[in-house]
């Protein structure tokens, strides 16, 4: 597979380092709240790959090196302009070796500890939702807003968020879409009760969680620092809307959620609203991880060198401005066959060199 041809970062965001058994990651571009470079994307997955078959670390654990942002997502632009230049294949090498860091956390051999404080969007919810240890806190906002770029829910949404549970109750579908149409956000709280998150460990707690993971294992600092179902600060009001939002996102067609979810919806690609419904059904019923993310890297091929992804990304990220002039202007004028016909293609992810 063909790698990223995007220009290298003047500086080092990804710095690692292993202590007592655990490698640990540090994201560290603050000031643009960790979205992720191409370059963070090729140096995470290299130190990853290394770190699977190194005996001298058993367990590895990823965090931020300020407390606004784990990582708000990845740094859209540079795809954006790759596509502009010209450079498509550039672009999707890039989005070739995220999905395939996703899928490596997904299925590492090793305890993969994630602490989710701040913003946690995007990008950076493939970096932490696929671990086998996902620890938030009171700040932990979260959320896939990819519709209101032009763009689609990705790095494995397709997979997890179909998959959204409560205790005592199945997958929820409509939950799952209400998120990805929308970029509804949601607490860490909330995460840990729908299953995207297994612990929550308040804030001012953290930094003794995180020395106490490397020095004597997560599981023993789960047990001294998580906050139980008693704490104030791990209440959860997402339960408490659970069934109204099943009545509104569960509807037959995406006309009749778009008519009944009010502002929910509004400033989102028509497009990107097609593609993510049409997206997450398909992964509803999919086997693996893996199969979502070959199927969503065939869909991002097909999506950014579609007119939303350029004015999405332009308006929102570079001009800053909230009149995205959409093509098509509607949903009902999307082309629904072209997109069920990406989504039945697939693109490979990158082996292990």
């Amino acid at each position: 597979m063909t790698q990223s041809t995007v220009a290298a970062d003047p500086e080092q965001y990804v710095r690692t380092e292993v202590r007592n058994g655990t490698g640990v990651i540090t994201l560290d571009r603050p000031k643009a709240l960790n979205a992720l470079t191409a370059q963070m994307y090729r140096d995470l997955l290299e130190t990853l790959w290394a770190w699977s078959d190194d005996p001298q670390v058993e367990q590895v654990l990823i965090h931020a090196s300020a407390p606004r942002a784990f990582c708000a997502g990845g740094d859209i632009r540079q795809i954006r302009q790759a596509v502009v230049d010209g450079n498509v294949e550039a672009g999707m090498a890039a989005f070739t070796d995220e999905y395939t860091l996703n899928n490596l956390i997904a299925t590492y051999p090793k305890p993969y500890i994630a602490l989710m404080e701040g913003y946690t969007m995007g990008g950076g919810m493939g970096l932490s939702v696929h671990g086998s240890h996902r620890v938030v806190t009171e700040n932990t906002v979260m959320a896939m807003p990819e519709c209101a770029i032009g763009f689609f829910p990705d790095i494995g949404a397709s997979w997890f968020l179909p998959r959204v549970s409560l205790l005592g109750r199945g997958p929820s579908l409509a939950v799952g879409r209400w998120m990805g149409l929308g970029g509804q956000r949601i607490t860490g709280a909330d995460a840990v009760a729908i299953g995207l998150a297994d612990h929550l460990v308040p804030s001012d707690r953290l930094e003794a969680f995180r020395e106490a993971a490397i020095t004597d294992g997560v599981e023993a600092a789960v047990a001294q620092f998580a906050a139980t179902n008693d704490d104030d600060v791990a209440h959860a009001t997402l339960p408490e809307r659970w069934d109204q939002i099943e009545a509104v996102y569960g509807a037959d067609t995406l006309e009749e959620v778009m008519a009944a979810a009010g502002e929910d919806l509004a400033g989102a690609s028509p497009s990107s609203l097609v593609r993510t419904w049409e997206l997450l059904d398909v992964g509803a019923a999919s086997e693996s991880v893996t199969e979502c993310l070959e199927r969503e890297l065939a869909l991002g091929a097909d999506t950014i060198t579609a007119p939303d992804f350029n004015e999405g990304v332009r308006c929102t990220l570079i001009d800053k401005e909230d009149d995205p002039a959409w093509q098509p202007a509607t949903a009902a004028e999307v082309d629904v066959d072209h997109i069920r016909s990406a989504l039945k293609t697939s693109r490979s992810l990158r082996t292990r060199p």
